[in-house]
């Protein structure tokens, strides 16, 4: 699915489109390129309307994935420690009953780097911490075993009310530029639009960022514009136990199918995620 598949270039994209504005930043407004018609469906992401946001099926059903990375990252004496938390999701929305079933994983690694020697398998490891089935309700995450936490699964793609009132940095695409717009927060729009369902705690903020894909740039009534992916991006400092500042990172990234896909598989899929949770209850 999306997620998985374009997690690096999503990144790597963003590097680089990044470098790039700067340099065209001073062109006319008439000579940035093509306008990208998002009105409406950041309009739907701001009144919760995941049937419109997902592109889900005439019934209401809609393919989600997400993957939640928390980094956090110190130096010590022996290089820098960077570990890793991954929260990857998959499910499907149904829209009447305003859930999710589906399954989530968790994995950590632990990786020292060091610029003075090689990297060695013994500096890297990864652990499967968990697999299970999940629900998910009214901003509630539930597993199918009762004593597991998956808090690290966050759907907050159902709760972004204020997006509507920012304005995207750019709204206009140049050539081979991807369909894309992107918000930078300040911290005062970070507490009230994603901090108020994530609660992280941190002594310093650093900086807050949503990048939304579409499949294409303009929203037409014969082919209405979709969204593939949708990324969150925090990083700020927090002290440690022995009152060090230590940097966090927090990215989620979030992707759908298109229409015709949910159309063919979605409503399927949901039905058997369903059954696998409540029989593994």
């Amino acid at each position: 699915m999306k997620v998985k598949k374009k997690v690096k270039g999503m990144i790597v994209m963003t590097i680089v489109v990044s470098l790039l504005g700067g340099c065209g930043s001073s062109k006319p407004e008439a000579l940035k390129g093509t306008k990208i018609e998002y009105e409406r469906l950041i309009k739907a992401l701001d009144e919760g309307d995941m049937k419109t946001v997902m592109s889900a099926s005439d019934d209401g059903y809609a393919h989600v994935e997400e993957q939640s990375i928390q980094s956090v990252m110190e130096e010590k004496e022996d290089g820098t420690h960077n570990k890793r938390l991954y929260q990857s999701t998959d499910g499907i929305y149904f829209w009447e009953e305003r859930n999710i079933y589906g399954t989530t994983k968790q994995t950590t690694t632990n990786l020292i780097e060091n610029a003075n020697k090689a990297h060695k398998d013994d500096d890297y490891k990864k652990e499967e911490v968990y697999s299970t089935n999940f629900i998910y309700k009214n901003g509630q995450v539930q597993s199918s075993n009762q004593n597991l936490d998956i808090l690290p699964v966050k759907f907050i793609i159902d709760r972004l009310q204020g997006i509507g009132k920012l304005k995207p940095e750019d709204a206009r695409k140049g050539f081979d530029e991807p369909n894309r717009i992107s918000y930078s927060l300040t911290e005062s729009q970070f507490q009230q639009i994603i901090n108020d369902k994530l609660h992280l705690q941190y002594d310093k903020f650093g900086t807050a960022s949503i990048v939304i894909y579409f499949n294409r740039a303009k929203d037409l009534k014969e082919k209405p514009m979709e969204i593939d992916e949708l990324k969150i991006s925090v990083d700020y400092e927090k002290k440690n136990d022995q009152g060090k500042m230590v940097t966090h990172i927090q990215q989620i990234l979030v992707g759908f199918d298109d229409k015709e896909e949910n159309t063919r598989n979605a409503k399927t899929k949901y039905l058997e995620y369903k059954n696998q949770f409540n029989s593994s209850k």
